[in-house]
């Protein structure tokens, strides 16, 4: 099957970008969207140890999903392969009984785990695709768990971020001294910019054309032909102050675009947090009115309306949108479940 062709509207997009227009960004950690989702778990004990691992899976609706599915996405049931699911999970912290918090000390820092030296801040890359495997064409290894140790005890819930934060997210992803988990020589697929920092997300699908050959609207006519349909979620930061290449740090970012998900009922030793891509992608996914390709974060980029809205982040097609919580909505793409 054939890789994404980058559409005039993507490269666009991907030239923005470069030069930090597109996906650049205060990054305040208190602008972030809310979720309250998840069944009740029930209350749960640690063991002797405090030790916790939470399972992260990829799912389409009711549909757990992998690199070897077919599946059917948005509103029109198009048929799609994974090509990459990773996203970034930041400071997860576990719900007492009482309703207060303890964040999760991560066991480990990795290619995939990091605790800052201050301990305020930890974030772990979830990698839920496998290159060689169907159609995903990232990396060869991957990560589906977070493990770390709380006080030991009884607890309810988890909450964590999707996304970086501002403190980790604008270091040199360069430098061999920046953590590895956000280093572009380790994880290149989720580079940004140097204004945006990483990519939060990493979601994209690419039509399975043997199965619904119908050609997508938003796809590229090459020769007379159109090429592969795809669709994507790369979420990050926009409108950021500053220049790194010049020695000005980031100051602040204009859309932060983190998501703050409590899941007031999760029970780690059975249930997993499923990231529902149903619930992201719930349009027409070929259409190309209603988003050539999906989002790439832009602040009039049409494919991220309904992207955004399932996240409960301010979007506007005028470009106005602030990239916080919306006051009062829950997001519904993160959420516990019972496999």
């Amino acid at each position: 099957m054939k890789r994404f062709v980058k559409t005039p509207v993507y490269a666009g997009l991907l030239l923005a970008c470069a030069f930090g227009l597109a996906a650049c960004g205060s990054d305040d950690d208190n602008n972030t969207a809310t979720s309250n989702s998840g069944t009740t778990g029930g209350t749960w004990q640690t063991g002797a140890t405090g030790d916790v691992s939470i399972k992260f899976a990829a799912y389409n609706g009711t549909e757990k999903i992998d690199c070897n599915s077919t599946t059917k996405l948005g509103t029109k049931q198009r048929a799609v392969q994974i090509e990459d699911f990773r996203f970034y999970i930041s400071n997860v912290s576990l719900i007492k009984v009482d309703g207060t918090r303890e964040a999760l000390k991560l066991k480990q820092a990795n290619d995939y785990n990091y605790t800052s030296n201050d301990g305020k801040n930890t974030v772990s890359l979830i990698d839920l695709e496998q290159k060689g495997v169907g159609e995903c064409d990232g990396s060869a290894a991957t990560n589906a768990t977070i493990e770390g140790t709380v006080p030991t005890g009884s607890y309810i819930g988890v909450e964590m971020t999707l996304g970086v934060p501002f403190e980790l997210n604008h270091l040199n992803a360069a430098d061999a001294t920046t953590p590895r988990v956000l280093q572009n020589a380790v994880h290149p697929s989720m580079s940004w910019n140097w204004r945006g920092g990483r990519k939060f997300t990493n979601i994209q699908f690419d039509q399975n054309e043997t199965v619904d050959p119908t050609a997508w609207e938003s796809a590229e006519v090459k020769d007379g032909k159109a090429e592969e349909g795809s669709v994507r979620l790369h979420l990050g930061s926009t409108g950021c102050v500053g220049n790194p290449a010049e020695g000005t740090p980031i100051s602040s970012c204009k859309a932060p675009n983190r998501v703050t998900v409590t899941l007031a009922g999760f029970n780690p030793s059975s249930q997993v947090v499923a990231f529902d891509a149903g619930a992201l992608f719930n349009y027409d996914i070929a259409s190309k009115a209603e988003g050539a390709g999906g989002c790439m974060s832009g602040a009039t980029d049409a494919g991220c309306a309904k992207p955004f809205d399932a996240l409960a982040l301010d979007w506007k097609a005028d470009g106005s949108g602030t990239g916080v919580a919306v006051a009062g909505k829950t997001q519904t793409v993160l959420k516990a479940v019972t496999p």
